[in-house]
């Protein structure tokens, strides 16, 4: 039986874990805390909305020390902010041939888990899914539920291929991507550009098509980022800014992950988005003026909360 461990089981890592968890032959275990935790051991998992789904019993734990036995697969769902404290809870557990898929935002999250268990243990991705958790075990969902993920090189390797089968088998939709680098760049502007206007201002993603303003910052965050990804070797036209931006009209009132976060007095993964940028952008001696401002507005609402 494959062992998966779901580092993170909020709204991203709770949804796709319990789709895996349907399947036989697969031993999913959720690593969760607080009253979230004592929640799925009781009652299990619940997905409403778009979807109707129970999973009784859940495997939960609060530390992957729990484990029987090391993990197959790792799936990493955590907050960027997180993601230290993730990689200190894997060590002990992680062997040679696990394998860690991370679909978490940002860009940097990658970085540090090859640093840590080596590039040929760490596959990129990302995914784009409307959820929420609502409750202790229990996520909304709203759609647009799929999985990208690749090898940096753009091979079709026999891991990555083996991961598509097992995800599709369970229902997941899936991409696998000849240029995951390119396609990480391209999620994380959206997250970089709406998340962080909507988690700062309160606002849904429509409001900031109706005000002119806004709508103008919008592009200027594209343009001081398809710069640092230039300078790191990764091509975005104004027509892919174009894509990220004025698709996500079709989106309604649409509340991204980091308004839900503020709204319910958690931690903001600003740093992640805008903070990145302007680490990367001093690096290569660019100037980005509205990131900067961002993460200096951030950083005083998170010292005022």
């Amino acid at each position: 039986m494959q062992q998966i461990l779901i580092m993170g089981s909020g709204a991203v890592g709770g949804y796709y874990g319990v789709h895996l968890a349907r399947i036989n032959g697969l031993d999913v275990t959720f690593v969760a805390r607080g009253a979230h935790l004592v929640a799925l051991q009781r009652r299990g998992f619940r997905i409403t909305g778009k979807a109707d789904i129970h999973l009784h019993p859940v495997q939960a734990v609060e530390d992957p020390s729990a484990l029987s036995q090391p993990p197959d697969l790792v799936i990493m769902a955590v907050k960027s902010y997180d993601t230290p404290e993730a990689i200190r809870l894997i060590r002990p557990v992680a062997a040679p041939h696990t394998q860690i898929l991370t679909i978490q935002n940002g860009l940097e999250n990658y970085e540090l888990l090859g640093e840590e268990f080596g590039s040929s243990n760490v596959i990129r991705g990302f995914c784009k899914i409307g959820a929420e958790l609502t409750a202790p075990g229990v996520i909304d969902y709203r759609g647009l539920s799929s999985v990208v993920f690749g090898e940096e090189d753009g091979t079709p390797s026999n891991r990555v291929l083996q991961l598509q089968k097992m995800m599709e088998h369970a229902g997941i939709k899936v991409e696998v991507s000849g240029d995951i680098r390119r396609d990480a760049w391209l999620k994380f502007l959206w997250n970089a550009i709406f998340n962080m206007l909507t988690g700062i201002t309160g606002a849904t993603t429509d409001r900031i098509f109706e005000d002119e303003d806004a709508y103008g910052i919008a592009w200027q965050l594209f343009y001081e980022m398809q710069a640092v990804a230039g300078a790191q070797g990764v091509r975005i036209t104004d027509k892919d800014g174009a894509a990220v931006i004025e698709e996500t009209r079709a989106f309604g009132a649409f509340r991204t992950s980091t308004q839900q976060d503020h709204e319910k007095g958690k931690p903001l993964e600003y740093d992640a988005f805008c903070g990145y940028i302007v680490r990367k952008a001093a690096a290569f001696k660019l100037a980005v003026p509205v990131n900067r401002t961002l993460l200096a507005l951030y950083r005083l609402l998170e010292d005022n909360e």
